[in-house]
């Protein structure tokens, strides 16, 4: 009985290896650069705002005293080697070049330029290294507010809520192409003008 019993504990013990081996693997095999992207924070500011603060949701106004501006996005990096054993060089910093901004409705509803903001992409440059790199790019472009369904909310006490996958694009220094995604809440409406 006993012998039974820790070869039920030994195929257990061997089931649980190879599957939690298979899982690293397969974040090991995901693209062929010896690091991987992590997106620690993404912040936004309202570019409504004269002195503007970052925090980790936005309240994107779609006018401003009869104005629109572009609301600013800020994001904070870092890679990790996939073989925890090797440390970073500088060959293993990544430089982005590139992001895009897709929009999402937690109902469902997501049709590009009815229901969200069309999605757009556009360039950025910077490097992230292993201790970490903090960039800000445009998150919403002043002329999406000019576009439906944005430019609906004028006129209106509606508001609506989106999530903004933000997807950034890059290559480590022996060219070796990574991205890493976040996302934000961003509510968009016609709100009070600040003071």
């Amino acid at each position: 009985m006993r012998a039974k019993s820790i070869n039920v504990l030994l195929l257990a013990w061997t089931a649980g290896l190879a599957s939690v081996t298979a899982g690293c693997g397969e974040f090991i095999r995901q693209d062929r650069s010896p690091v991987t992207l992590v997106v620690d924070a993404l912040d936004a500011a309202s570019g409504a705002a004269e002195s503007p603060t970052f925090s980790g949701t936005l309240q994107s106004d779609v006018e401003t005293r009869g104005g629109v501006f572009s609301d600013s996005g800020r994001v904070t990096m870092r890679l990790i080697m996939k073989d925890v054993l090797t440390a970073p060089t500088a060959v293993n910093a990544v430089t982005i070049n590139r992001y895009r901004v897709t929009f999402r409705r937690s109902d469902g509803r997501n049709t590009a330029g009815v229901e969200v903001p069309h999605p757009f992409d556009s360039a950025l440059t910077f490097t992230v290294t292993p201790g970490g790199t903090q960039a800000s790019f445009e998150l919403i472009r002043h002329n999406a507010k000019f576009e439906a369904p944005l430019l609906g909310l004028v006129n209106s006490i509606v508001t609506l809520s989106t999530v903004a996958d933000i997807t950034f694009f890059g290559r480590d220094q022996a060219g070796n192409e990574l991205s890493a995604t976040g996302s934000i809440g961003i509510q968009f409406g016609n709100f009070a003008d600040p003071q």
